[in-house]
């Protein structure tokens, strides 16, 4: 679940597809078709919604996939036990650290699940139904999948821990107890963690992608927003708007929190968010290789 606080607004408004530029000779590879090719990937095991097949499908896979990439990849179990609930549920965190014995840190992370009901589509038949979660919970993980294989050629200047945190969209709305539960349950059980820096990714992947400041990273970590829209100009990336937009409540609220500065990058204005029509064919292989750019550029130094 991800929203805006209220009263909060936006303060402004494979193979390469030959047919596409190529980006900026400056700008770090990075490979979009073949993120885009994950992420269809992912959405054909299913809704990654919470105890479903799908979802345990999606665990092994995003870890299996680290592994040959050279991560050193756990698994951090943790209950919760839900509003109206009599007893707690399993969740589990997959994490993935590059260049473990590195102590130069940064977190790189994003959530895999995916919401248990259409609750914003349209046609109130389809609301009691799971979401595929392409763009909301898929985005991010086909981007970080995509760059751990990239760093198997090149890796990245900083160690990196990529944490795809589970029941980011588990609860009803109003029920801010229930949501987040990934990067909650990371911190409680790790009150020593810390990184450098770190950037959460949460839709990324809309085909008309718009990407602005959130105005809480801006708030409280302005260096690493700097660093991360300095690297959007060097890569080239269009989609990364000079634009701020009102605070969002998501995964890195939970870092800053505990004075960790991380920032999100967020394409809230998606028609499709919380809705069936959440599938691959709303995303572009485009837009998740100007984040993945993005990205690879600022983890140069």
């Amino acid at each position: 679940m991800k929203r805006f606080l209220p009263l909060l607004v936006i303060l402004v408004a494979g193979c390469p597809d030959t047919a596409k530029p190529a980006p900026p000779a400056n700008a770090a590879a990075f490979d979009g078709e073949h993120a885009y090719a994950l992420l269809k990937e992912l959405c054909l095991m299913g809704p990654r919604c919470h105890a479903s097949e799908g979802k345990d499908k999606a665990e092994k896979w995003i870890a299996d996939r680290a592994k040959a990439c050279g991560a050193e990849v756990s698994v951090h179990e943790f209950k919760h036990t839900a509003h109206n609930a009599t007893a707690p549920s399993t969740f589990r965190n997959i994490v993935a650290r590059f260049r473990p014995a590195e102590t130069k840190r940064v977190l790189l992370g994003t959530h895999y699940d995916t919401r248990s009901w259409a609750d914003k589509d349209p046609r109130p038949e389809h609301r009691l139904y799971p979401i595929n979660g392409a763009n909301d919970g898929g985005s991010g993980v086909a981007v970080l999948l995509a760059l751990a294989e990239a760093w198997k050629t090149a890796p990245p200047a900083y160690g990196v821990d990529m944490i795809f945190f589970d029941g980011e969209d588990f609860g009803h709305e109003g029920q801010w107890d229930d949501y987040f539960l990934g990067s909650t349950a990371w911190l409680a059980d790790h009150k020593d963690y810390k990184v450098e820096w770190g950037v959460i990714l949460d839709m990324v992947g809309d085909a008309k992608l718009t990407i602005r400041k959130e105005k809480t990273g801006v708030k409280e970590a302005p260096q690493i927003t700097e660093r991360i829209w300095s690297a959007a100009k060097s890569a080239g990336a269009k989609s990364f708007l000079d634009e701020e937009q009102g605070e969002m409540m998501d995964d890195h609220r939970i870092f800053l929190k505990a004075g960790i500065p991380v920032i999100l990058l967020i394409d809230f204005d998606y028609p499709f968010f919380h809705t069936d029509e959440d599938e691959p064919d709303k995303c572009s292989a485009d837009s998740l290789g100007q984040v993945g750019r993005v990205l690879m550029e600022a983890l140069k130094d």
